[in-house]
């Protein structure tokens, strides 16, 4: 069913009927309960907390050396981050905080193909969010900062964000996206 679909037929709904479907909703799962619970007491920093922990949780699962975590819940848990209506500095935040995870990881346990093309995807994506939101520069400083800071990961993924970030930039500010 669509949006567009669920709203026409909500607005046939009486007072009584759209409490009930809302009790229902939020006693039959876990994301409804919990983002009416947001919706209810919005507090975006323990929110960003746990998002932070799922990653930092999903980027533990390793085996003999490599890393097993799937990108495809890395980038859905912060699709879901965004969901929740919280302004975009925050859903920028995550995004930063879980490429610098992914890049202070790669010092210590090896990459598989999908997850080393996910960090490029997650950079472009980051860089892209924040020149349409328009702090740009801001991410661009901050995965410079992140690059050149020698502690973290290997100077070959430090490189290759590096060099992600500045050809998304590149093609942002030439109009080519």
């Amino acid at each position: 069913m669509s949006k567009a679909a669920l709203k026409k037929e909500l607005v046939t709904f009486t007072n009584e009927q759209l409490v009930e479907v809302i009790l229902n909703a939020y006693s039959s799962s876990k994301e409804a309960k919990a983002y009416f619970e947001f919706f209810l007491n919005p507090d975006a920093d323990a929110l960003f907390d746990k998002k932070v922990d799922i990653i930092a949780k999903e980027l533990s699962r390793s085996k003999w050396g490599y890393c097993k975590a799937r990108i495809s819940i890395i980038r859905s848990c912060i699709k879901d981050f965004e969901a929740y209506g919280v302004s975009p500095d925050y859903v920028a935040r995550l995004m930063f905080a879980t490429l610098r995870m992914l890049v202070g990881q790669y010092r210590y346990l090896n990459y598989g193909e999908p997850l080393l093309k996910g960090v490029g995807r997650l950079t472009t994506d980051y860089i892209e969010y924040a020149h349409a939101h328009g702090f740009a520069t801001e991410a661009l400083a901050n995965v410079t900062n992140l690059t050149e800071e020698e502690g973290l990961g290997t100077p070959q993924m430090r490189n290759s964000v590096r060099a992600k970030a500045l050809s998304t930039i590149e093609e942002l500010t030439c109009g080519k996206k």
